[in-house]
């Protein structure tokens, strides 16, 4: 299904997805769900999060909390929130000496008066409403979170094993999709996922759900066949 450097290939086959041509380049890309900006992936969380739980979704989905290495990043996620946004700063190891978790590059963009060395303000937000200056903050409060992540290389389905079935009872998260490809990149991208479905419904709509597990640590029941053709795709490594 994938390898060889053909110039002109039309596959027409729902289990993988594609309709255009093999490249002998790797194609460089986000997952479904991610907004790409100067050559990596940004996402805006959904719900509000406390600093440190915010912190972890960004690392279970495969990347970081932003933290925001120039003015021009800054300005980027700036653009993504009407809110205050955390990023990945904080003074809890040593009070007051500030770290952000990138190559901040001596950004730092502070509110007049900030950090205020109140003791028990130890994590960094930046307020969109201030222009996208930062103030330290309580880490408990919740507030909006965006992950950057590195830009992957398109999945290549000859990796994977593809199976018209579905596993059930092991779902991480479920995320619209378009194709098995983009499901299988996706499942690359989040370092919890050990496997994959996609539910088609044949109105168009497909559905990726991300699997913590693998059919052969399921109970048997567990691991279903498609009753209609295609209408669940299992991927596995």
């Amino acid at each position: 299904m994938g390898g060889f450097c053909l110039p002109s290939v039309l596959l027409i086959l729902f289990t993988i997805g594609m309709s255009s041509a093999h490249s002998c380049k790797p194609q460089m890309l986000c997952p479904f769900g991610w907004e790409s900006w100067d050559g990596s992936c940004y996402k805006l969380l959904e719900e509000t999060e406390a600093w440190k739980e915010g912190r972890l979704k960004c690392q279970e989905m495969g990347g970081e909390m932003v933290a925001p290495s120039s003015s021009e990043e800054n300005n980027y996620i700036l653009s993504k929130t009407i809110d205050y946004l955390w990023i990945n700063c904080n003074d809890l190891e040593n009070e007051w000496q500030w770290d952000c978790t990138s190559d901040s590059d001596g950004h730092w963009n502070w509110n007049a008066g900030e950090p205020n060395r109140r003791i028990l303000e130890n994590c960094i937000a930046l307020m969109s409403i201030r222009s996208g200056n930062w103030v330290d903050h309580q880490c408990s409060e919740e507030f909006q979170v965006i992950c950057k992540g590195k830009m992957v290389e398109h999945t290549n389905l000859k990796q994977w094993r593809l199976l018209a079935s579905c596993l059930t009872g092991h779902t991480l998260r479920e995320i619209p999709t378009t194709n098995v490809r983009a499901c299988a990149t996706v499942c690359d991208y989040d370092p919890r996922c050990r496997s994959f479905n996609v539910l088609h419904f044949g109105t168009g709509e497909r559905i990726c759900q991300l699997n913590s597990g693998t059919r052969y640590e399921a109970d048997h029941t567990q691991f279903v066949k498609s009753k209609k053709p295609f209408s669940c795709i299992y991927g596995e490594r």
